[in-house]
């Protein structure tokens, strides 16, 4: 039996530029007990996360074939095979997902996971879309509970291939680390991430807290730290002119990420998006770090009472939020605390959720 995944263009599977989905397929391979029949399949890559699962495909524009479907009909016409037992699972391209069914029908399984709200994307944007998805999937799988109901809104039956699969991080330590007072941002440096309220709001506290380290990580594209957007410029200006105690790390592959925030003390996420189930957040959580937040999305679900929800995300909030921590050591703890002792994502029971949905699919499809 095998598992043929099918990432999107532009999520490349490398540890120098992979972004969110690529990280989360990642992630749930090393622990899959079907680890040794995954198949990944998506845009080339030379430095792949692992050589052994992973077959890139050299994508060529040709005949205005968009580039997502450039992968899937490659896929199809070279990789393959009706005879073998499998299931196909499409990440976060509703419309590849309706491009395999129509191809194959109920030839095989076909799996759909959604890292974005679904009434946004091409292919699951209108009612009877999502209702045609549900009656082809083998399973639809959501990042969380918030993309799960944004798929559902005003569909009133109830189904039974929908699941919740959350992003996992596997923490191995069992020991909470030491920390050193360091505040960090880390995403894209894009206006939805908020990384401009990040810098405005600590205007007035980097001179007066000379002894705590504002860092920022992230570019406004993974891996393209030479392609600076108007946007990412003035941020990364504007935060570097407030003091030496600011250092920007530009982008920073995932593993380096984690050493990074491990000792650190505070994380800020001041998303002005619906973000899904960031793994930022994840991160933060698995390594005991205080965290702040817009109370949106699916941050709210993740966090709940063990960071500091922002209703009203401003400037002046944020400002008073970073200052409610730095200046109460007790209270900071007790955040740190929260996160590291009421962590639940590691990815190794979220791999085992997800294979025994496997199991059920095949025996189903295969009896």
């Amino acid at each position: 039996m095998n598992i043929d995944i099918i990432l999107p263009y532009k999520e490349i599977f490398s540890t120098n530029k992979a972004s969110a989905v690529s990280l989360t397929v990642k992630n749930a391979l090393e622990f899959s007990n079907f680890k040794n029949n995954i198949n990944i399949y998506g845009q080339f890559t030379d430095n792949p996360f692992v050589k052994k699962n992973f077959i890139g495909i050299k994508v060529n524009k040709i005949f205005n074939l968009g580039k997502n479907k450039f992968i899937l009909n490659k896929y199809f016409h070279s990789h393959y095979s009706e005879n073998n037992q499998k299931i196909i699972e499409i990440h976060n391209r509703p419309y590849l997902f309706n491009m395999a069914i129509k191809k194959i029908g109920d030839s095989h399984p076909v799996t759909l996971h959604f890292h974005n709200d679904p009434t946004t994307m091409k292919g699951s944007k209108t009612i009877s879309e999502r209702i045609n998805i549900i009656k082809n999937a083998a399973a639809i799988y959501f990042v969380s509970n918030f993309i799960k109901n944004r798929f559902l809104e005003d569909i009133k039956e109830n189904h039974d291939n929908l699941y919740v699969l959350p992003n996992g991080i596997q923490r191995n330590d069992t020991k909470f680390p030491d920390k050193k007072k360091e505040i960090f941002f880390v995403g894209r440096l894009v206006p939805e991430k908020g990384s401009h309220l990040y810098v405005k709001s600590i205007i007035n506290l980097v001179s007066r807290n000379p002894d705590w380290q504002f860092k920022i990580v992230g570019t406004s594209k993974a891996g393209q730290e030479n392609l600076q957007t108007e946007y990412e410029k003035k941020v990364i200006n504007e935060f570097l002119s407030l003091g030496g105690n600011t250092e920007y790390l530009g982008f920073i592959p995932n593993d380096e990420v984690k050493k990074l925030l491990k000792s650190a003390s505070i994380l800020v996420i001041p998303s002005l998006w619906d973000d899904p189930f960031p793994l930022t957040a994840l991160e933060g959580l698995s390594l005991g770090l205080a965290i702040i937040a817009s109370n949106r999305g699916g941050l709210s679900e993740m966090l709940m009472d063990k960071g500091i929800l922002l209703d009203n995300l401003n400037q002046k909030n944020l400002e008073n939020s970073i200052i409610k921590l730095i200046s109460n050591p007790d209270i900071l703890k007790n955040y740190q605390k929260r996160s590291w002792t009421n962590y639940k994502y590691n990815q190794a029971t979220i791999s085992q959720y997800q294979d025994e949905i496997r199991k059920n699919i095949i025996e189903r499809y295969y009896k």
